[in-house]
């Protein structure tokens, strides 16, 4: 829940090693305004775009807030702008169940393994207790590696409005889904449970080898209400309250490759060919 809207003058981060922090910096008696009520954590509502974590830091003057070359860049904002800060108060059961970030290197043209276990076990820890809200930058270093991370999806325990903004707080339940596109250079490796699912037989596959290259769109919609959900441990399904679809009904008019789907959709699960009923 965001306070009362005021503005602030931007200011680059005071210090090399506090730019991957992913915390916003102002003047020791500025932080007092961005303070929790009975709780040592503060948090500002930046453009009304994102939320960041607050700390005091002794060489911001008052009224002037310091964000990273991300954050400027999120906010839309530079150097010596004003930018709209407010206060935000976290409600109560605000703890993300699942966090999908998309991670790119910040300097392009490296190839990179990443172990997704170990990368999620250094997230929870540099970012317990920070809000992350879908379509966030995040700079991190990792291993001597700059990345950066792009929330693509952040759920919470059973979040009842779809219409309302994705956001929550990193806890050490929150289960990480790493992502990374194959022009990244990255490779992503040990993601339990979820990537590392072992629903398809490949885990990469292309619809055009199968002969339904032209029904991409409708396969996309196809896997999002079938199979999506049932890649994610049952303890993460349980605390969104998802339950999985037991089945779907294919309908058109003869022609259109509903009995095609359906048996290349059987070859690339680990179970039998569908048989068709005429």
């Amino acid at each position: 829940m965001a306070g009362r809207s005021s503005t602030m003058i931007v200011t680059n981060t005071p210090a090399k090693d506090l730019v991957n922090t992913n915390f916003a910096y102002v003047s020791p008696a500025d932080f007092r305004n961005f303070l929790v009520p009975g709780s040592r954590l503060a948090f500002a509502l930046i453009a009304d775009s994102f939320v960041l974590s607050v700390a005091g830091h002794e060489a911001i003057p008052g009224g002037r807030i310091a964000l990273n070359a991300i954050h400027r860049r999120q906010a839309k904002v530079s150097t010596d702008d004003l930018v709209s800060v407010n206060r935000f108060s976290p409600p109560e059961n605000y703890n993300l169940a699942l966090l999908t970030l998309e991670l790119e290197f910040v300097k392009k043209g490296k190839d990179e393994q990443v172990d997704a276990v170990l990368l999620s076990q250094q997230i929870r820890k540099r970012y317990i207790n920070q809000i992350m809200t879908a379509g966030q930058k995040v700079t991190f270093e990792y291993h001597g590696n700059g990345y950066i991370f792009t929330v693509n999806r952040a759920s919470m325990e059973e979040q009842e409005k779809s219409n309302s903004i994705e956001r929550g707080m990193i806890s050490d339940d929150t289960y990480i889904v790493f992502e990374a596109s194959n022009s990244s250079g990255i490779k992503i490796v040990n993601q339990r449970e979820a990537a590392s699912s072992n629903i398809f037989r490949q885990k990469e596959f292309n619809l055009e080898s199968l002969g339904i290259g032209g029904l991409s769109a409708e396969f996309a919609d196809i896997f999002r209400r079938a199979f999506a959900s049932r890649v994610f441990p049952p303890h993460v399904t349980s605390k969104l309250g998802i339950k999985h679809v037991k089945g779907m009904l294919l309908f058109g008019p003869p022609g259109t490759g509903k009995t095609l789907m359906a048996r290349q959709i059987g070859k690339m699960l680990n179970g039998k060919d569908p048989k068709v009923h005429r």
